[in-house]
């Protein structure tokens, strides 16, 4: 089916333009998108820095993803407002993926109303933020606003089926944060991953990175300017990166396989949070009914990675 992209007369006349309408094009048809997006810096030191950050994360996303093209990242002066809605919007319209992940990287102001994410040209303020992410159908989804003055919208993107995730814990924090390079080391570093599968999700990822942050601080006995935040309960159901031989074996392991792991893994976490309303004989037999079968099925993960790095 042939479907007419319509992002204004300005990205229609450049180059990056048409690859950014391709890119949406394919992503139409991805299990995940992956949208990484780094604002203005201030100072070249800055934007250096953060345009390094988002290449990072666009990378490691690029690393798991079923095409490359499933990652669109937005730098510069490509990171306009009218791009970005755009760009939400076709997304909403031609996004059929299960999993949506989007990450601000920058600058972010707010005047003691609205939140603004500094971009070049007119900033994109939250409230437009937070409408265009509305429009998203994906089922699961995760948005990670690493930038000062961000915890303004932990509360606003609040939704059941999305994760928040902000690098300060209110719209008063308005210093740079440190936040973005601990989570980009977190998408790497083996400590991060609590539970040991080699995949990393969006709770460990967040959990590993407001500790180096708060760690930081203390080492340096300065008072920590930033808190991070974290809203959502399919945390522990999204992952955003995977290292060691699952990364190495990605294309090698049958697709159903991993996505049985992730179905038996949401409903551990699911059984979890109703454990209050179970006799404790239900809970514990369901949840080693769950363990076991998750057990069997990591198994095959490994037994089949392995026979295929052996061949």
């Amino acid at each position: 089916m042939d479907v007419t992209y319509d992002l204004g007369s300005t990205m229609k006349n450049s180059l990056g333009a048409f690859a950014l309408l391709l890119a949406i094009s394919n992503a139409g048809i991805a299990s995940t998108v992956t949208v990484v997006i780094s604002g203005l810096g201030g100072s070249s030191d800055y934007s250096e820095q953060f345009e390094r950050y988002a290449t990072a994360i666009a990378d490691d996303a690029r690393a798991i993803a079923e095409s490359p093209q499933d990652v669109i990242l937005l730098q510069s002066d490509e990171a306009k407002r009218n791009v970005i809605t755009g760009l939400l919007e076709n997304l909403a319209v031609n996004n059929s993926a299960d999993l949506f992940r989007l990450y601000l990287i920058g600058h972010g102001s707010h005047d003691g109303e609205h939140y603004k994410f500094n971009i070049t040209g007119p900033d994109i303020t939250g409230d437009e933020i937070v409408s265009a992410l509305a429009k998203i159908q994906s089922p699961r989804q995760l948005v990670v606003i690493a930038t000062s003055a961000s915890g303004a919208l932990l509360k606003p993107l609040a939704a059941p089926n999305r994760v928040v995730i902000t690098a300060t814990k209110n719209a008063r924090e308005k210093n740079a944060v440190r936040f973005p390079q601990h989570l980009i080391e977190a998408l790497s570093d083996p400590s991060a991953d609590i539970n040991k599968n080699e995949s990393i999700s969006a709770q460990e990822m967040f959990d590993y990175a407001k500790s180096t942050v708060a760690n930081y601080y203390e080492t340096e006995k300065l008072l920590a300017p930033e808190h991070p935040r974290i809203e959502g309960s399919l945390s522990n159901d999204i992952e955003v990166a995977r290292y060691g031989t699952l990364l190495q074996r990605k294309d090698s392991i049958s697709p159903e396989l991993l996505t049985s792991r992730e179905t038996l893994s949401a409903e551990i976490n699911t059984l979890r949070a109703r454990k209050e309303d179970l006799d404790e004989d239900t809970y514990f037999d369901k949840l080693q009914s769950l363990m076991l079968e998750l057990a069997d099925v990591q198994s095959s993960i490994d037994e089949q990675g392995a026979s295929n790095v052996d061949q």
